[in-house]
């Protein structure tokens, strides 16, 4: 008796979906590079420090770039330093999750205006803050 034997598929690589898929995630990653950009404001010169750690933003925290207590930028609007803690607490009550926040101070930006700050992460209940400061 003769046994048939069966044939074996080859695999095969589906090369379409696998170009789309490629093309999708380029789209994803380069639109978010380009929104992570907006959140650095150009105009903003940092101070200098000699130790620190590279910058690394997790998904939970949020930049403001402050050059006074009367120019405060979040997520490119400008707001004053009083105007903040209901926009924390707001953001906070969408996000549980946020509890960090990554200050970009100016220079030239006085003890005052960063104690005021300090104030508003306080009442807004944000304990963990970041300085962003530039390596010399």
């Amino acid at each position: 008796m003769k046994i048939k034997r069966r044939k074996i598929k080859r695999g095969r690589v589906e090369i379409i979906p696998m170009i789309d898929t490629i093309v999708i995630l380029l789209i994803f990653y380069m639109s978010f590079s380009r929104f992570a950009e907006l959140q650095r404001e150009a105009n903003i010169k940092l101070p200098q420090s000699v130790v620190g750690a590279d910058f690394t933003q997790s998904p939970n925290q949020i930049i403001i770039n402050m050059v006074s207590s009367d120019d405060v930028t979040v997520a490119g609007r400008p707001y004053k330093v009083d105007d903040l803690p209901g926009l924390l607490r707001r953001m906070k009550s969408t996000d549980p999750g946020l509890n960090s926040l990554i200050l970009r101070g100016s220079r030239a930006m006085t003890y005052k205006d960063l104690s005021a700050f300090l104030k508003v992460c306080s009442k807004a209940g944000i304990a963990d803050v970041t300085f962003a400061t530039l390596e010399k």
